[in-house]
């Protein structure tokens, strides 16, 4: 076989390792403790006599020190290989899901746990995983990342189908047991489809790691693309937090706004894997500028279409709910070396975990001043055209990336 007629067959021997990435990315961290998170919200808080604003620090705690701590977990998955980095945390994970339900006595120890749970489990994020594939896949690495990445829409869907029966049947504290034995079941199945995929992991492996990070992410490069995705997550995650009652806002019925939401989760299904196929045909930047573009219509629509054009609205932001983490890693894996990916993905997990937690507070906090969803529907659409704008000044960018530590890469298809 030639070496084209390989690259156009990439995902045919390495199918096992895209599904152990789907099935690891569908039970880590990123989908089965955060669209939990707020099911035992209601249930934690009546035992312990909690408002629901303090029974919500658990998750936000989480996703802050999540994001923070993004970029050393990338640190530990170069020095010791993803797959190994991936397996102990999902284990960990397991443990952690455990002692939430049997330790928990009060906010204090809640709030420990939930910090052990996201430091032993981090490595169970999209950082471990699209590293795999970054380093498995060239000409159809879009294509796998998406595939993979709708692991953590599976969770999304099934997540409260299984948590929220089980709370209502066991109680809160069996429900994380149940979750725990789940991850440790799905433990075995993911080591056997990743098999061999920290070999090409390895190989990138050196003694100035460190040193390399570090300038790494401080390299404008990195920044630019950082920038992107806070920008980007500001005004999605702002607008998805607050859509069913955006949506009730405008007349809709409750039942009905509920149902238009959950469009959201096939939305971010679909834009993973469309995402992926055409990151496989076209420039990854100028796909992110347009994707980011179509957003931010969508937010406009929402903002002056009225309940007829709601659906059109949603559909149109939704999309790139489901497509943020496949232009990440496909930007940053054609833009960094291997060896750097894991740290500057890392990065840029912290600056989509930041701009996750910022959007939803800055939305309600215009609410509040202004009684209406329509100035931070403008805002967010103002933050995906200004990201999209950056795409473009990425796109044109052409000198050496950190040239003293590694060498140059161009952020179109290097296959």
């Amino acid at each position: 076989m030639t070496r084209s007629a390989h690259a156009r067959s990439e995902l045919r021997p390495n199918w096992r390792i895209v599904v152990g990435c789907f099935l690891g990315l569908a039970s880590g961290v990123s989908s089965l403790y955060f669209y939990s998170a707020g099911l035992f919200l209601k249930p934690v808080a009546a035992e312990f006599g909690w408002s629901r604003g303090t029974a919500s620090l658990g998750p936000l705690v989480s996703i802050l020190l999540l994001g923070c701590a993004a970029p050393f977990i990338g640190q530990v998955i170069n020095r010791y290989g993803a797959r190994r980095a991936a397996l102990c945390s999902l284990i960990g994970l397991s443990c952690s899901f455990l002692l939430l339900g049997y330790l928990t006595q009060g906010l204090a120890s809640f709030l420990i746990l939930v910090t052990v749970l996201t430091i032993v489990g981090g490595a169970t994020s999209p950082v471990s995983f699209t590293r795999i594939l970054v380093a498995k896949f060239s000409r159809q690495r879009g294509l796998a990342l998406g595939i993979a990445i709708t692991g953590t829409g599976a969770g999304a869907i099934l997540t409260p189908l299984m948590v929220t029966p089980a709370i209502a049947s066991f109680g809160w504290r069996a429900t994380y047991f149940c979750l725990a034995a789940v991850v440790l079941a799905l433990v075995p199945l993911i080591a056997f489809f990743l098999r061999g995929a920290d070999t090409a992991v390895d190989e990138d492996r050196c003694a100035s790691v460190s040193e390399g990070n570090l300038r790494a992410l401080a390299d404008p490069h990195f920044l630019r693309i950082a920038t992107i995705f806070l920008l980007c997550s500001v005004g999605i995650f702002g607008t998805i937090v607050h859509v069913v009652p955006m949506l009730t806002d405008l007349g809709i019925a409750p039942a009905r706004a509920a149902r238009l939401a959950s469009i959201l989760g096939v939305a971010v299904i679909v834009g993973r894997i469309v995402t992926g196929l055409l990151l496989d045909l076209f420039e990854a930047a100028r796909l992110s500028a347009t994707l980011f573009l179509f957003s931010a219509v969508g937010m406009l629509v929402l903002a002056m279409g009225g309940p007829d054009l709601v659906l059109v609205g949603l559909l149109l932001t939704g999309f790139s709910v489901g497509a943020e983490f496949d232009l990440a890693a496909y930007l940053v894996g054609r833009r960094f070396p291997l060896k750097l990916y894991s740290t500057t993905f890392g990065g840029v997990y912290a600056a989509v975990a930041i701009g996750g937690g910022i959007g939803p507070f800055l939305a309600g906090q215009l609410f509040d001043h202004s009684g209406s969803y329509v100035s931070w529907l403008y805002l967010a659409a103002g933050a995906l055209l200004v990201a999209a704008l950056i795409c473009l000044t990425e796109r044109t960018a052409a000198r050496p990336v950190i040239p003293a530590v590694v060498p140059s890469e161009s952020l179109r298809d290097d296959s």
